[in-house]
């Protein structure tokens, strides 16, 4: 069998440099995947004084979570909630996203130290505010540290943001020369005429953990079986992290070979010229016709409405994002709908904030081929599909993540020892039992 040729050789070189600097960050991003792979149970159990609340029997309607809205930013007049979430159980609480409001005098955005709201959708009880992903080692906010990490790791939002989405890219690279430095190099032809073995029966060792004693070889082997057995789990984990923090780059990327939108990512129009801060259409008028538009849009479309998921306003677009949940939504293992800010599980309008104007609908699948099939990758990603199973195995999948990271660097560093050269001892220097060395000249 011939030895490695010149491509895979320099493929060689490739996968190992890459997988050695991706190394350290995938630890960090598949160490904390495996954790907040169960997020919204941790964030139930230690931040429950802002996440959880006592159901009452009077329930609350959209228009009390608007008004609530209206009261958090009165609280507070250097803050603008731009983004509210409903709550999906009766004991949520009412979730909002925070940026600075505009200093009308200087023109610029007012300083305030937090970027999320937490609210009871019965009382209207501010519960409390945080900044997402502050380094804190405190149970309450932990949770939202990991996330952070996971997502953005310990820099600037924008700058983390970006770092992950390229290494997504970076990592669905390094698994796809992986799989081909796994292939077997082809045959010589036998002297006596004989065929060689069949491709896969020569490939099958590439995907065998070896039970010899050799410790070097057995990493190798669990390297390579582990990266085989997985690849498509590491494929789509890469190019939907890729998709979720770079979304606008990924949208121009897979629109061009299908039909895909994301109106938060890629938006259905260009930033205005000047934010618009006191849009005509107000948040209330906004929801009703959001309502109504879904109402019509499930008459053309075919499917049926569930619970408001959402309402969003950009006012550097001067657009609001109404979402609601469908019977085109990709459900847990319950058949519940989940990650309401999603666009993988949840409709969305998009509605002039000038006028009122239908601006478009973008339906998780059964739509768009494009956002169909990225649904399903970022649901997956996220856990919002399959319930307790899927969570626990996208955990386990992440601890395997860290384990192929980590035996790659192990085999990188035990040849880069083996190829150091052996000191060599002096000629006629004594050895410890008093005989001259090896070689060494006699007197």
């Amino acid at each position: 069998m011939s030895g490695p040729s010149q491509v895979q050789s320099l493929f060689t070189k490739v996968h190992r440099y890459v997988g050695l600097t991706l190394a350290f960050f995938l630890i960090i991003i598949a160490g904390t995947g495996s954790i907040i792979a169960f997020y919204d149970d941790l964030e139930r159990t230690f931040n429950a004084r802002m996440r959880v609340v006592v159901p009452q029997e009077k329930g609350w309607t959209l228009d009390d979570a608007l008004r609530v809205r209206a009261q958090l930013e009165a609280q507070d007049p250097r803050s603008h909630v731009f983004s509210l979430q409903f709550p999906q159980k009766p004991d949520e609480a009412l979730f909002s996203r925070v940026m600075p409001a505009i200093d009308p005098v200087s023109g610029r955005p007012f300083e305030i130290d937090y970027d999320e709201v937490f609210a009871n959708p019965y009382t209207g009880e501010r519960l409390g505010q945080r900044v997402i992903g502050a380094a804190t080692l405190r149970p309450e906010g932990l949770p939202s540290f990991l996330y952070y990490l996971h997502y953005a790791l310990i820099f600037p939002l924008g700058l983390g943001i970006l770092l992950i989405g390229s290494l997504g890219l970076v990592w669905a690279f390094e698994v796809l020369t992986g799989i081909y430095l796994t292939l077997p190099p082809k045959p010589k032809k036998s002297k006596a005429g004989n065929p060689p073995r069949p491709f896969l029966k020569r490939w099958s060792t590439s995907w065998k953990v070896s039970k010899g004693n050799n410790s070097n070889r057995f990493i190798l082997d669990l390297h390579r079986a582990s990266g085989l057995w997985l690849w498509a789990l590491l494929l789509i984990f890469a190019v939907s992290g890729f998709a979720m923090n770079l979304g606008g780059y990924y949208a121009a990327i897979v629109s061009k070979f299908a039909d895909y939108e994301h109106f938060q990512e890629a938006p259905p129009r260009p930033p205005l010229k000047e934010p618009l801060l006191n849009p005509p259409v107000d948040w209330f008028q906004a929801a009703e016709l959001g309502q109504r538009y879904f109402a019509e849009q499930a008459r053309v479309e075919g499917f049926t409405l569930g619970k408001p998921a959402a309402l969003e306003y950009r006012r550097d677009l001067g657009l609001y994002f109404f979402l609601m949940h469908t019977s085109r939504d990709l459900l847990d293992g319950q058949g519940n709908p989940t990650e309401t800010n999603s666009p993988a599980t949840a409709a969305t309008i998009a509605i002039d904030a000038r006028d009122g104007r239908f601006v478009g609908l973008q339906l998780p699948r059964g739509q768009r081929s494009g956002n169909t099939v990225t649904s399903w990758l970022m649901a997956l990603h996220v856990t919002a599909i399959g319930g307790r199973p899927v969570q626990i195995a996208v955990s386990l999948f992440g601890l395997l993540v860290v384990g192929i990271s980590v035996t790659g660097v192990l085999l990188w560093w035990r040849r880069r020892k083996a190829r150091r050269p052996k000191p060599r001892r002096a000629a006629n220097v004594p050895n410890p039992k008093g005989e001259p060395a090896k070689g060494g000249a006699t007197r």
